[in-house]
């Protein structure tokens, strides 16, 4: 089963470095190990922090799809979906044992429910074929669902040691929500002081 790893939380406390590092100990740690990046964050900072050049992101994608639908394309939407998803294929970098995936911006203004739908499925069927996901997620925790992938095993919430960054309400959400994790962890990397609860599910 891949395990799914979600870093996210407050804006920069440090989400970005830590989910970099969680790659770099799991490409030491398991060398035999399929490792995917997911840079879910609008900045595309973890491309940065792994050294990776970004030429292409899904929102890249996405955005041609659209233009094709909207200039009057005459393949059907099935044809263009299933060209995107060979384009997702291709926008994958790899470099010094992980793979790498941006998402880019957030979704454009106008409804695409069906294009939207299916590319975040196709990167949910595109993690299966990895050991270990790492998704560095931008501020808050809803749009690793909302926008990225359906399931996520291991969610780690970064916040600071302000009043409002240690209220859990954050996470009691995105459970109420109907979204199961294995385990989740919260930490500050300004006070030393995680939370842990194994058990989240």
């Amino acid at each position: 089963m891949t395990k799914i790893v979600a870093v996210a939380g407050k804006g920069g406390v440090g989400k970005t470095s830590l989910a970099g590092a969680f790659v770099k100990v799991l490409v030491e740690k398991y060398p035999d190990k399929k490792i995917l990046a997911i840079d879910a964050d609008p900045a595309v900072g973890l491309s940065t922090v792994l050294n990776i050049e970004v030429d292409k992101t899904i929102d890249d994608i996405r955005k041609e799809v659209i233009k094709n639908v909207e200039d009057g394309d005459t393949k059907s939407a099935v044809e263009l979906l299933g060209e995107a998803k060979y384009e997702i294929y291709d926008a994958i970098k790899e470099q010094d044992g992980c793979a790498f995936i941006a998402i880019g911006r957030p979704e454009t203004a106008g409804c695409y429910c069906r294009i939207n739908s299916y590319l975040k499925e196709v990167i949910t069927l595109l993690s299966e074929q990895f050991d270990y996901v790492v998704i560095d997620g931008e501020a808050g925790i809803e749009q690793i669902n909302r926008r990225v992938m359906e399931k996520v095993t291991h969610l780690v919430l970064v916040t600071d040691a302000s009043k409002k960054g240690c209220q859990p309400h954050q996470m009691d959400n995105y459970l109420q929500a109907g979204n199961p994790v294995s385990s989740y962890y919260g930490c500050s990397l300004q006070n030393n002081h995680p939370w842990h609860s194994p058990s989240a599910s």
